[in-house]
């Protein structure tokens, strides 16, 4: 009995007549041929049930000239003669089975047809000698050529019709045998006249069998080996193919009922089923009823659950399982080969019919058993790429396959989402390793992540920590979002998080100045901007005012700055008139005008900065380094080309007589403020010591360069400031002695996490030179001012009006001098403004007041170096007192936005110095309230200079200028924020008895409300 008989009983049949031995000599013999497939004598299924020409074998053309080659082939060589018939073609009839060959014009899909002879004929042609062998001739091999599917006798028809009995397939593989073992059919014709290109095509359509086993080893116990001129291995694949091709048309024509159910159907105890938790199927065999509907199921793991009929996707057919064949399905499932599913697929698709599940089963496995199914069935939950679950008739599931079309879309989509799989783990691996490095130098760099495999990843973190730019699409958004949970940091897109997150995997220094980046300050100047400040070195433009320069390399000209200074843009001289009638002072400005044309890129580039931005760890240039630090600057021992104001002094500090001219200058002495103080310092020891008669202390300057002359003339350069100092005074100038806060951090130090912070207290009235240069600086600009006011010319004049709440004499009188004073005043204070014409400046005293002394560091000085060279030119101005007013008007909100940036960079470091020395005291003297209401006072740190707010009890009475002490209680850097209180009084307080617990508890309630008053704010005096 065939092994069929385990799946169908429908599916046994005798053999056919034509595949019977004849009982003739040699071969009366041999025992009969039979089938051990799910068919028998012809390679499909239930064959002799189906309409032959409406099974479609879809076996490829090639395939199919090469089989019918063989074939015929073998039966040129047995056989000469046939019987042709001119209206069909050549015809091969065979005992029990007719072939006919349609006509040539017939569309080839219809070529090939074989149909059953009636029994009348069967036993008419029983005794009747065999039918002389034709070939395929004519409209048969045409069609046969012509590249087109055939139905599914066609194929085996034409074979049957032009091969001897003894070279038709003995069986086709069937039933659960084993490839390589009973199945299979076999041809053995030799093939002299076989086209080579035709051999793999016939071998891969015709024989099954193993990868590993030789292609021609033919199986069957009447296997004969076929002489394809030697052995040869053919494709596995196409093995495979071939083999689902005859599987699927024996399946298709069966009509077997379903045996697996997809919905609940009739439950029992010991059914197998597959239910849904949480979207993922799990198999269980039910143990026990669980009231009306539900069951008890018990799976893999042993665990049991109760599930309700809707849960249910699967009932495998069989009952009595028990909980361990839950386990062996499940292995089974879990190593299944899941690339037959696109073997299937292809001979599915082109059937284009959905297939039921033992369908598929049996295409796959050649076996329907309960465990071949569930392992069909997960290949198909598993890989959804080739198959959808189709409409369901009844309990029956059925599975459609897609179109060519529809898996390369479906197929491009998963290696995509796979490529993002596997970039997700790269990048959840990568954060893992950054986390586990011991140092800071374990990690790999900012440009090694910026230009590695995780750049999409890092630039979208980087633009949502920096946010505060323009909108983010959805995109970038999602991808840091993603990034930022795939490490375990958080489950928002915000910008401290992903911040914090960039500077944990070092693609960020601990210490990056996100206040400006959010900003969208630009830290360094552009690739543009550097090419071309190159190109003007390399060529530098003529020089318009080189006829007009002044030589002034005889003055002894001095620079005085801080020591971080590297942008030097003015200068000092003095000038002894002769025979000792008086002095002219100079103040000499850097001319970047001469190297920088109105219009051009780096004077556009200017403009869009506004001026050089100050930070505590460096600064960000207007222009190139290469150019403000280079030919821009007043550099010591070289002669450099500047603007000059020459200004001569009345006998009350008046200014009289200003010019300014283009020149040529050598600075002579290169000067800090430390050394300019100490050398003012020495000189005034000395000229004390003198006027007493006794020794005086060293005023030897040698060591900075410095001689007699040299120093005389810094002596006088002071005591002309204040001259100018008494003279503005006497007018009114408003004063306000705060001193400063300088806070510097090295710039190599922004990645380390104990960065070196110090602040330092600077005031121009505690230091001499610092109240020299003041003083000269404001000089030239009343110069300039005065100059363009007598000319008419349209320049960018500086002025504030007069403070309308100014306190009192009496009310100043009673406040200590110094930054008591100077905080009173402030805080009534006006802003200034810039305008085309001339207005009164209130603080300086001044009726025209013009800044000129910064143009490496301001654009607005720029604008009047141009005009004023153009007008000692005589050319015509390059800026109109219209584009001067535009020029204010569009820079305002950009110099605003550049004050904000460096007073939020200060206060980061302010919270960062505050952080690092926690624990810290800090003597400070009251300066007055901030908003009494809220009980906030203002206090100066005496060490620091810093200005900062805090809380003091209610009913605590104090004075200005009384000291305490201060200690911080809540620091955060990164918002910039810090938070004191007033741990003690060392003087002057008087405070109020009997204040209890609950006043204080109100008190600190108050101050939550209102902390972010107690961010420090610098003065800008």
């Amino acid at each position: 009995m065939s092994r069929a008989t385990a799946h169908s009983a429908g599916m046994l049949a005798p053999d056919p007549p034509a595949l019977r031995a004849p009982s003739r000599g040699r071969r009366a013999q041999q025992p009969p041929i039979r089938s051990y497939g799910a068919g028998s004598g012809t390679p499909f299924g239930g064959f002799q049930h189906a309409n032959i020409p409406a099974l479609r074998c879809n076996t490829p053309a090639g395939a199919v000239q090469a089989m019918a080659t063989v074939a015929t082939a073998r039966d040129r060589r047995s056989s000469g003669g046939g019987s042709t018939d001119t209206r069909t073609g050549p015809s091969r009839r065979l005992r029990g089975w007719e072939t006919v060959s349609m006509a040539a014009a017939r569309p080839p899909r219809a070529v090939g047809t074989v149909k059953k002879k009636s029994q009348p004929q069967l036993s008419a042609s029983a005794s009747a000698t065999p039918a002389s062998v034709c070939t395929v001739t004519a409209g048969a091999r045409t069609a046969i050529a012509s590249g087109q599917g055939w139905p599914a006798g066609g194929l085996y028809g034409v074979v049957a019709a032009v091969a001897p009995r003894r070279s038709i397939p003995a069986a086709v593989r069937g039933g659960n045998a084993p490839t390589g073992t009973g199945g299979g059919f076999n041809l053995s014709p030799r093939v002299s006249s076989l086209p080579p290109h035709l051999i793999p095509l016939a071998t891969h359509h015709l024989h099954h069998q193993r990868p590993d086993q030789e292609t021609l080893a033919h199986r069957g116990s009447h296997a004969h080996r076929a002489a394809f001129g030697g052995s040869q291995r053919c494709n596995a694949r196409a093995l495979r193919l071939a083999e689902a091709v005859f599987r699927l048309h024996a399946i298709k024509s069966s009509g077997a009922a379903a045996s697996v159910s997809g919905q609940t159907g009739a439950l029992q105890e010991g059914s197998l089923v597959e239910y849904d938790k949480n979207d993922r199927g799990v198999l269980a065999v039910l143990v026990a009823p669980d009231g009306k509907k539900n069951w008890f199921a018990v799976d893999q793991t042993g665990r049991r659950q109760s599930i309700t009929p809707k849960q249910i996707q699967l009932v495998l057919p069989g009952s009595g399982y028990k909980e361990a064949d839950v386990a062996a399905f499940t292995a089974a499932a879990e190593v299944a080969d899941m690339s037959l599913l696109e073997i299937a697929w292809e001979i599915a698709a082109e059937a284009g019919e959905p297939l039921e599940l033992r369908e598929l089963a049996t295409l796959l496995y050649d076996d329907t058993t309960p465990k071949t199914l569930y392992v069909t069935h997960r290949m198909l939950q598993r890989d959804t790429l080739f198959f959808k679950l189709g409409s369901r008739g009844g309990s029956v599931r059925s599975y459609v396959p897609r179109s060519a079309e529809d898996v390369a879309a479906l197929r491009q989509q998963q290696e995509a989402a796979e490529a993002a799989r596997k970039a997700a783990e790269a990048w959840r691996v990568a954060v893992a390793a950054a986390r586990a490095a011991k140092t800071r130098s374990q990690l790999p760099s900012a440009a090694e992540w910026q230009s590695g495999p995780f750049a999409d990843r890092i630039a979208a973190l980087k633009a949502i920590a920096l946010s505060a730019l323009p909108r983010i699409d959805d995109v970038t958004t999602q991808l840091a979002l993603a990034s930022i949970q795939l490490a375990g940091a958080g489950s928002r897109a915000d910008p401290d998080v992903a911040a914090a997150l960039l500077v944990e995997i070092g693609a960020l220094r601990r210490h990056e100045p996100l206040q400006l980046l959010r900003r969208g300050l630009a830290l360094q100047t552009s690739p543009e901007q550097e090419e071309e400040a190159l190109a003007l070195l390399a060529s530098p433009p003529p020089d318009p005012d080189a006829a007009s320069r002044e030589e002034l390399t005889q003055l002894t000209v001095f620079t005085i700055d801080d020591a971080s200074t590297t942008e030097v843009d003015d200068g000092l001289s003095l000038e002894r008139l002769p025979g000792g009638t008086g002095i002219r002072i100079w103040i000499h400005v850097a001319d970047p005008t001469r190297w920088i044309r109105p219009g051009c890129n780096l004077d556009v580039a200017g403009r869009e900065r506004i001026r050089t931005l100050y930070l505590p760890w460096g600064s960000v240039p207007m222009f190139p380094r290469r150019l403000a630090e280079g030919p821009f600057s007043l550099r010591e021992g070289q002669v450099c080309d500047a603007m000059s104001v020459c200004v001569s002094l009345g006998t009350d500090g008046s200014l009289a007589r200003p010019r300014v001219v283009p020149s040529r200058v050598r600075v002579s002495h290169k000067l800090t403020y430390d050394q300019a103080d100490a050398v003012l310092a020495a000189a005034a020891a000395a000229g004390e010591a003198s006027e007493a008669d006794t020794v005086a202390p060293s005023a030897d300057c040698s060591s900075m360069g410095l001689d007699a002359a040299a120093v005389a003339d810094l002596v006088a350069l002071r005591d002309a400031a204040l001259s100018r100092r008494a003279y503005r005074e006497a007018r009114g100038c408003i004063e306000i002695p705060l001193p400063e806060a300088k806070i510097h951090v090295p710039y190599s130090h922004l990645d380390r996490a104990r960065p070196s912070v110090n602040i330092t207290r600077i005031s121009q009235w505690d230091s001499a030179s610092r109240g020299l240069v003041a003083e000269m600086m404001i000089l030239a600009g009343e110069a300039i001012g005065t100059i363009g006011a007598e000319a008419a010319l349209p320049l960018p004049y500086r002025g504030q009006v007069d403070p309308p709440d100014l306190p009192s004499t009496k009310a100043l009188a009673e406040l200590p001098e110094g930054p008591c004073r100077g905080f009173a005043l402030k805080r009534c204070m006006t802003r200034s403004s810039v305008a085309a014409a001339p207005q009164r400046h209130a603080s300086l005293a001044l009726d025209a007041y013009v800044q000129f002394t910064s143009p490496i560091r301001r654009y607005v000085d720029m604008v009047a170096h141009h005009n004023l060279k153009a007008w000692l030119r005589g050319e015509p101005l390059p800026f109109s007192r219209s584009d001067i007013e535009s020029l204010v008007s569009a820079g305002g909100e950009a110099a605003r936005e550049l004050g904000a940036a460096e007073r939020e960079s200060e206060s980061y470091w302010i919270a960062e110095y505050l952080r690092l020395n926690w624990g810290a005291e800090y003597p400070a003297m009251v300066l007055g309230w901030q908003r009494e209401d809220l009980q906030l006072a203002a206090f100066l740190l005496d060490r620091e200079g810093l200005e900062v707010v805090a809380r003091v009890p209610q009913g605590t009475v104090f004075s200005p200028g009384d000291c305490c002490v201060l200690v911080p209680t809540e620091v955060n850097p990164s918002a910039g924020f810090y938070r004191f209180y007033v741990a003690g009084w060392t003087s002057g307080l008087e405070a109020e008895q009997g204040e209890g617990e609950e006043e204080e508890e109100e008190g600190e309630q108050g101050w939550a409300e209102t902390k972010e008053d107690v961010v420090v704010a610098r003065s800008s005096a």
